[in-house]
């Protein structure tokens, strides 16, 4: 079968024939149902990278997040240590003072400061009623103030010891 041209019309433009038929039909087949194409596999593929790059980024920053935070809380106790050693230091200096002050050397020297004496007795009350006698206290004698030393003190024998007490 020929074919012929037909003749040319000034204001047409030629269209090209149709390709002929195949031959040949293609095959087609069954697809399983869990069949998935290289595209879509291509597809999943993308998603999985871009979801474990997040994932990885965020536990990234969640580690960093927990170190700060570790660090921070760090500080804040190495603080309270200091503080509660400052106050340790301020408790003791407090009961030192207090021993200082409860003293009965420093209580008898105030209280002769303000003119206070000794009693000449000491009376001890006993529950039952009865009262023991009376005890007589040798009135201690007020201390000396300290000699001054001159150019010529006497010299402590080098035989004279305190005695030894013995028990």
């Amino acid at each position: 079968m020929a074919t012929r041209l037909a003749p040319a019309r000034p204001g047409r433009v030629l269209r090209p024939e149709p390709a002929p038929a195949p031959a040949e039909r293609r095959h087609l087949r069954v697809v399983p149902p869990d069949y998935v194409s290289a595209r879509a596999r291509r597809k999943r593929a993308r998603r999985l990278v871009v979801l474990a790059g997040i994932a990885i980024a965020g536990a990234l920053f969640g580690v960093v997040a927990f170190h700060m935070v570790l660090t921070q809380n760090q500080l804040d106790l190495q603080h309270l240590r200091s503080q509660a050693d400052a106050a340790s230091v301020h408790q003791q200096q407090l009961r030192l003072q207090a021993a200082q002050l409860e003293s009965p050397e420093r209580v008898v020297a105030d209280a002769q400061k303000l003119g206070m004496v000794p009693p000449a007795t000491v009376r001890y009350l006993s529950p039952n009623g009865a009262a023991p006698p009376p005890q007589v206290q040798p009135a201690k004698p007020k201390p000396k103030p300290a000699p001054t030393l001159t150019a010529a003190a006497p010299k402590a024998s080098p035989t004279t010891t305190a005695p030894r007490r013995t028990r």
